[in-house]
């Protein structure tokens, strides 16, 4: 056993304990964004774990090391504060447990520190199981998280066994790695709020809060006493490990053995749908009157302009506000959702008389974790505006989607195929899927897919940030840069609905934008003012590898990959139709060089 450590650790402990307990408050108070507390509790774990490591004459990696586990020890105490008491008889319990540790090896300031911790809980606890109760909040459960970790690295960096260091934290440890693994190989957000740890799932089987609390305090209790035994007993510790391994197990089965399970992942699972490839013919003459719904959106209000510009009478319509539960996965119930819409009856009316209607509307976010209003705009309104179209008697109606349905497959088509990878990409594919699911068999109207590609124009926030990204330093290509690229203007796109709603017969009900030309590195070119950077693909297909990984566990990464994808490699496509030749003149390096102006002008834009 290493020997004693002075007093002083104790003063440390205290101060970052107290300096996570103040970052707490601000949380609660005013939030803080993910990136800065994350690396605010970096800094406070690195400093109380260096602290103590000089004072207990450890080597930098150790400190290293150590000052990483306690920052992840303060976020696991917080996503473990979910019930009722848990969390003060977490702090009682581990405060004990430790402060025995401090007594058997000799650190007489190990024990006072463990004792402080237990009583200061213990004084909480009454308060929190009180009605109305007084919750912990981040400033309590940071502060928690924090005085058990500095320590459990304390013990551990005396010479304090491993296995008695891990056994008062192991059922929060098991708890938290085993959710976190789950949801990761299943898919699911792990950073996203859930109900699917052990303890949560005790009380969805009707025990209370307190109830659950007991159960994970006493398997606490229970893992404590194993691991003191190698110091109090001189047990062996390949028996200890094996005690410690039952209670994870058994704790762990609890709820499954109380008859609680967790559904099986719908992931990015989209319901079959047979598509009739067949020509359609929009037999009517050139059409009068358009209706677009969506019309002050980016690709809505640019359409209008470009419709009127030719004399057609355009309709401007609002899109209805809709939600639709993300786990729906069923056409017939979509379907017979949009059927029986107030909006639907609300949106035929604004439509009658139309010959061709458009559907622009729909919520640009790739970069969404999912929800309600996502689905409800790209999923479930795509077929609340096919119904309606029907009972208007509209010709023609036309969903706007995007080429995203199809992820990151080497040549994007036309065919139904999709391969989502991120909630809003999914969305985008299920509401395809409703809207051909919910026109006529035969008849009217004609209903058609376009699938817009990676599409810029002045004022839209995707744009500018291509362009910051484009005239910064890590602007680059892999390769040569020369493979094709789905970045298109919006120009090309309106004028391409345009060209398909006076088409007599179209060759497809799903139709891709057509290519402009752009190469990977042309489009940079034409935003940068100068050639990008050429990477070698290999490092850059090794990036996105571990890129598309981590947003597989943090759905808001996804979007933020593919787009990096995007640059790097691009992405062919095959459309039926060439391009169309309406297009105005303003090209891609207008619209880029608009912005720049634009940006010396106002400044940085907030758009």
């Amino acid at each position: 056993m290493a020997a004693a450590f002075p007093s002083i650790p104790l003063v440390i402990s205290g101060i970052i304990t107290a300096a996570f307990g103040l970052l707490g408050l601000v949380e609660d108070v005013r939030g803080l964004p993910v990136w800065l507390r994350a690396g605010l509790q970096l800094v406070l774990g690195l400093a109380g774990a260096a602290a103590l490591a000089v004072a207990g004459h450890q080597s930098f990696w150790v400190a290293l090391v150590c000052g990483v586990l306690i920052a992840a020890y303060v976020n696991i105490t917080n996503f473990m504060d979910g019930v009722n008491g848990i969390s003060g008889m977490h702090g009682i319990v581990t405060g004990l447990s430790y402060a025995a540790v401090g007594g058997i090896v000799g650190v007489p300031w190990i024990a006072y520190f463990g004792l402080l911790v237990a009583a200061v809980f213990a004084a909480f606890l009454p308060w929190n199981l009180s009605r109305p109760g007084i919750f912990l909040g981040d400033v309590g459960s940071y502060a928690l998280g924090a005085s058990v970790s500095m320590l459990a690295v304390a013990a551990l960096m005396i010479g304090v066994p491993i296995l008695t260091v891990l056994a008062p934290v192991l059922i929060y440890l098991v708890d938290t790695m085993s959710t976190l693994i789950r949801r990761g190989r299943r898919g699911e957000p792990v950073l996203r709020p859930h109900r699917t740890h052990a303890y949560q799932r005790l009380t969805d089987t009707g025990l209370s809060h307190i109830q659950a609390a007991l159960i994970v305090s006493a398997f606490t209790a229970a893992s404590s006493l194993v691991g003191l035994s190698i110091i109090a007993l001189a047990v062996n510790p390949l028996i200890v490990a094996v005690a410690m391994i039952v209670l994870s197990a058994l704790y762990l089965a609890l709820p499954r053995m109380r008859g609680n399970t967790i559904p099986r992942p719908t992931g990015y699972s989209l319901p079959p749908v047979d598509l009739d490839e067949a020509p359609i013919a929009q037999a009517y003459e050139r059409p009068r009157v358009w209706a677009v719904v969506g019309a002050s959106g980016f690709v809505g209000s640019a359409l209008v302009r470009h419709l009127r510009s030719k004399g057609y009478e355009v309709r401007e319509l609002a899109a209805p506000r809709l939600e639709l539960d993300p786990e729906t996965r069923d056409l017939e119930s979509l379907t017979a959702a949009a059927d029986s819409s107030p909006a639907c009856g609300e949106l035929a009316t604004r439509i009658a008389g139309a010959d061709v209607a458009v559907n622009a509307a729909g919520l640009a976010q790739p970069d969404s974790a999912g929800g309600a209003d996502l689905y409800g705009a790209n999923a479930l309104l795509p077929a609340v505006f096919a119904v309606a179209a029907r009972r208007a008697g509209v010709r023609t109606a036309i969903h706007i989607s995007s080429a995203a349905v199809q992820g990151r497959r080497p040549v994007l088509d036309e065919s139904i195929e999709a391969s989502p990878f991120s909630y809003y990409s999914h969305s985008k594919a299920l509401g395809e899927r409703a809207f051909l699911k919910s026109g006529p068999d035969g008849g009217t109207p004609a209903l058609l897919v376009i699938r817009a590609t990676s599409v810029q124009g002045p004022g839209r926030r995707t744009t500018e940030s291509f362009v910051r990204i484009a005239r910064s330093p890590i602007a680059s290509v892999a390769g040569t840069g020369a493979q094709p690229t789905v970045v298109s203007t919006i120009d090309g796109l309106v004028a391409f609905i345009a060209e398909v709603g006076t088409t007599a017969t179209v060759t497809r009900k799903i139709l891709l934008q057509p290519w402009e030309g752009h190469t990977a590195a042309g489009v940079l070119e034409l935003a940068k003012g100068e050639s990008p950077l050429r990477l070698p693909r290999w490092m850059c297909v090794a990036l996105l590898s571990v890129a598309r990984g981590v947003g597989r566990i943090v759905p808001e990464v996804a979007g933020a990959a593919r787009r990096l994808e995007l640059m790097w490699m691009g992405q062919d496509q095959r459309s039926s139709h060439a391009a169309a030749p309406d297009i105005d003149d303003r090209t891609l390096a207008d619209i880029f060089d608009g912005v720049e102006r634009r940006n010396e002008m106002q400044g940085p834009s907030n758009v």
